[in-house]
């Protein structure tokens, strides 16, 4: 089943899906963007062949159209509490330290314990707090144990 935290693989190097999301009825894997060339980029997912169907640029996001029928679980995001503890997670790893320092309207500031840092195929990991995504995971400073992550805001908006 896919699903926030499952992993793809482009290029051959792993992924991560940061949502799944309904767009006017039709279910989309959402990543981040800078992984990938461009539309029509193609990946493969729980042995199926996709392609990136659209790039978001201003906000480092790419949608790729799952097939009708695909066996999903749609994401349920939650609103980021400032201050407060998060897991990034995937079906690889989860870092249990990750502290909401700052929200806006489209970017968590994240901070991290610097031995336990993302890596980067955690790149797209979703931001986890109270059992719901409350952001998508787009990079990181090592040297500051910072990181920044799309806020569920803008993922959400995306829903239709």
């Amino acid at each position: 089943m896919i699903k926030a935290g499952s992993s793809f693989f482009h290029n051959g190097k792993r992924g991560t899906i940061g949502a799944v999301i309904s767009l006017k009825g039709v279910l989309h894997m959402v990543t981040v963007s800078h992984i990938f060339r461009g539309e029509g980029d193609r990946l493969t997912v729980d042995g199926m062949k996709l392609v990136v169907t659209r790039i978001l640029k201003d906000h480092d996001l790419a949608l790729i159209e799952l097939p009708p029928g695909t066996a999903a679980e749609i994401t349920e995001f939650g609103s980021p509490a400032e201050l407060e503890l998060a897991e990034l997670v995937n079906d690889i790893r989860t870092i249990h330290y990750c502290r909401v320092v700052n929200s806006g309207a489209s970017l968590l500031f994240l901070g991290f314990q610097c031995h336990d840092m993302p890596e980067p195929e955690d790149s797209g990991s979703p931001i986890v707090q109270g059992g719901k995504v409350i952001g998508m995971m787009s990079s990181t400073t090592l040297d500051t144990c910072m990181g920044m992550a799309v806020s569920s805001k803008i993922l959400l908006s995306l829903e239709v």
